[in-house]
């Protein structure tokens, strides 16, 4: 009976060795988790900064955008649907020529050259 007695206490003190080393390690890998935090705060708040700023660009460039998608339209009269966003699609009006032509390309058959081209051969009738 002692020495079933004896293994037991024996068994218990291993697990309790195990757990003690289990414990150890888990703490050293929270206080490596815990050292880490402010470094990768620190980087998450740069990559905010850089959001930040692309952001407050793009706002800044915005009405030049629209500005010059306006002149845009009015030189080569065209207006464009941005609904379409898997063609290109808009109207073409020449009123001098008393021409209003609808068009669609799609991006999936023609390359930027061949594009272009078209949209050429469109505006000059």
């Amino acid at each position: 009976e002692l020495t079933r007695q004896s293994s037991s206490v024996q068994a218990l003190e291993d697990e309790l060795s195990s757990l003690r080393r289990s414990n150890t390690e888990m703490r050293n890998k929270r206080r490596m988790a815990e050292d880490s935090i402010p470094i990768h705060q620190a980087v998450a708040n740069e990559k905010i900064a850089e959001v930040d700023e692309i952001q407050s660009r793009h706002v800044r460039n915005l009405p030049k955008i629209k500005r010059e998608l306006s002149l845009h339209g009015l030189m080569t009269n065209i207006k464009w649907d941005y609904n379409q966003t898997s063609v290109l699609a808009g109207e073409i009006s020449m009123p001098g020529r008393m021409v209003h032509k609808r068009f669609v390309i799609d991006k999936e058959d023609f390359g930027e050259f061949e594009i272009a081209e078209r949209l050429w051969d469109l505006i000059d009738g």
